[in-house]
């Protein structure tokens, strides 16, 4: 199994806001295109941030807070930290990077992510019960939807 690398995201200084990734100089000896590499991880990380700006900027026009897109923000969150572990990175103190970098606190990034761990399917995730009894931990995922889920996929 590869080693897994610490990678860090800070801000750089430049007016226009950028990410800049770095890592351990033990990496350079296990890759020969480490700065294609953290290109590629800062461009992924940039898309990760831009997206999820979006998707709380619609939550914030929202009076009722549809869950599932605290859903969609967990799982693009789960999508990036396993496309680092593929590349053989992962990302110190994440919860506390992302939720700097999109302006809201740590512990909501954690609920999220509980909440996402949760439930893995977002048709899962009823729409008509609030996002506040998701965050608190008081709805139960329903086994019945993740049958019939199984079921439709194996129809097609």
């Amino acid at each position: 199994m590869k080693n897994k690398y610490p990678i860090k995201i800070s801000i750089s200084d430049k007016p226009k806001k950028n990410y800049i990734i770095s890592t351990s100089i033990e990496t350079l000896h296990s890759s020969m295109n480490l700065r294609l590499e953290l290109n590629f991880i800062e461009n992924d990380y940039l898309f990760l941030i831009e997206a999820l700006k979006r998707i709380l900027s619609t939550l914030s026009k929202e009076k009722k807070k549809d869950p599932r897109l605290f859903w969609l923000i967990g799982d693009f969150i789960n999508k990036y930290l396993d496309r680092l572990s593929d590349l053989g990175y992962y990302l110190m103190n994440q919860n506390k990077t992302i939720s700097r970098d999109i302006e809201i606190s740590e512990s909501s990034i954690e609920k999220i992510m509980a909440f996402r761990g949760r439930f893995p399917k977002i048709s899962s995730v009823d729409p008509l019960i609030l996002w506040e009894k998701y965050r608190e931990n008081k709805v139960k995922l329903d086994k019945n939807s993740i049958n019939h889920e199984n079921t439709r996929h194996k129809d097609s």
